[in-house]
């Protein structure tokens, strides 16, 4: 098969990969943390407390085309992933030169559950993956044709990916070592250009240090300090993140990607093939940061190493065309295994089908709100007129899926006693005196009482949402007259 064909099998595989998710995008609601981004974009501003703004921003000019729906708030990653996959495959292009090393680095990719299940969100990761690969491309670009003027483009690139997500901090180090450390790539430190090309990152990053500035720095506390004050590393920790790895990855392609990034090293350092000089330092560093974070913080989450995956999934392209005796049975083995797990959760999206109890079954976020907001429209034109009239839920999960299920009709209040993104909103204190409307689920079902106080309260619905003919959550809506205040 010649490189037309692998070429024209990279274009199939991406088309049908899109089509598909732009087919499930609309067809459920909206998980928390999508239905918390687009509330930030409902109060559009330079930055925010959990993350950057790049995420909002885009579901801004995404929602402010189609309207406020799930299909639209997740369309800008369906139009990032796209780009993704073609960063993907052009920097195969630019290492290998070999038009079926990029598709199998493609399949590997799309077959992959973390990015599979990325790809039907809108989350800052999506548009973070995207200014990765295209400032890994760009230094490739840089390195091989010695264009330093694309350190300007490159330093655009990092910018724009800081203000998707903080995690491509890790880069920016690796990038100097590599250049340090390779001889004949020294000359770039020498040069003005990759320094002006950082300032240049800066000032697109500026907002997020405005915000900050402006609000005493809230988010580099929480990022830096606050959350690591207790980490330490302990066996737990270790469990839960490599078996979130194994889970998130699938276990085989797991172990495939380590070992791939052993080989990168090797390759490398014992080989002595170039090649690979991009492929390590833009994966292999960057992934051991994010392990020792992952191993050491209490709070860490499976996702965060992500973007260190993303060269060694090229690398396995290349490795298998290399050798396809040797590696066929693995791939092959990962790749069906990877398939079959994403299969079982998209089916399991619409028919539960795995054990998982209903409280911890994260599929369930999809579900329920639309008849919630429905419910909490009507109950909410039966308070009582002469007062004023809000929502409010004690969670920030819960606050931001009525805000989407309400359209924000509604004001809605999320007070507690923790910091998140409600709390930097215009709007941040119910009214003194006001009536309400409380909202629980399962997961959350402390009635209003043991948060605030006020002259009294009653249940008024209890709703049951079913999926596929089960009963998978259940809601507690309250009527809560004359707010008088936090506990």
């Amino acid at each position: 098969m010649n490189g037309a064909d692998w070429r024209k099998r990279s274009f199939l595989l991406v088309g049908g990969f899109t089509l598909f998710r732009l087919f499930m995008m609309g067809r459920t609601g909206l998980g928390d943390s999508e239905s918390y981004y687009w509330t930030w974009s409902r109060h559009i501003d330079f930055s925010y407390f959990d993350h950057p703004p790049m995420v909002a921003w885009l579901i801004r000019i995404s929602t402010a085309v189609g309207g406020d729906t799930a299909f639209w708030t997740r369309f800008p990653s369906a139009v990032l992933f796209v780009g993704v996959c073609w960063l993907i495959y052009k920097t195969s292009m630019a290492l290998f030169r070999d038009e079926e090393t990029a598709f199998w680095g493609l399949l590997i990719f799309n077959l992959s559950p973390l990015f599979s299940f990325g790809a039907l969100q809108m989350v800052p990761d999506i548009p973070a993956a995207f200014f990765w690969m295209l400032f890994v491309y760009l230094v490739i670009r840089i390195l091989d044709e010695d264009r330093p003027l694309l350190w300007y483009a490159a330093g655009t690139a990092i910018g724009a990916g800081l203000l998707s997500k903080y995690m491509l901090l890790p880069l920016i180090p690796s990038t100097l070592a590599m250049l340090w450390w390779h001889k004949e790539y020294r000359k770039h430190l020498l040069r003005p250009h990759i320094y002006l090309g950082g300032i240049l990152g800066l000032i697109i990053f500026s907002p997020v240090l405005v915000w900050n500035y402006l609000h005493q720095f809230p988010s580099f506390k929480f990022h830096l300090v606050e959350r690591n004050q207790e980490e330490h590393f302990s066996f737990r920790h270790m469990g839960e993140f490599l078996g979130g790895q194994a889970l998130y990855m699938s276990p085989l392609a797991w172990f495939g990607l380590l070992y791939v990034a052993w080989r990168i090293a090797k390759a490398l350092f014992a080989d002595g093939d170039k090649r690979f000089v991009t492929v390590f330092w833009m994966s292999v560093p960057p992934l051991a940061f994010f392990y020792f974070i992952g191993l050491w913080s209490k709070d860490s989450e499976p996702h965060w190493s992500a973007f260190g995956y993303l060269m060694p999934i090229i690398a396995w392209g290349a490795f298998y065309v290399r050798n396809k005796i040797a590696w066929r049975k693995y791939t092959v083995a990962a790749l069906g295994l990877s398939g079959l797990m994403i299969g079982l959760v998209y089916v399991h999206s619409f028919v539960p089908i795995l054990p998982i109890k209903p409280k911890y079954d994260i599929i369930n976020e999809l579900y329920g709100w639309d008849t919630v907001g429905k419910a909490i429209d009507d109950e909410m034109r039966q308070l009582p007129g002469q007062r004023e009239k809000f929502v409010m839920a004690h969670h920030w999960v819960m606050c931001s899926q009525i805000e989407f299920s309400t359209r924000h009709r509604h004001k809605v209040f999320c007070v507690n006693g923790k910091i998140d993104g409600f709390d930097f909103f215009p709007e941040t204190i119910p009214p003194e005196g006001g009536d309400f409307i409380f909202v629980t689920d399962n997961r959350f079902d402390e009635p209003p009482e043991t948060f605030y106080r006020f002259d009294r309260a009653e249940k008024a619905k209890e709703i049951e949402i079913y999926r596929g003919g089960i009963p998978v959550r259940k809601f507690q809506l309250y009527r809560v007259f004359g707010y008088r205040g936090q506990k």
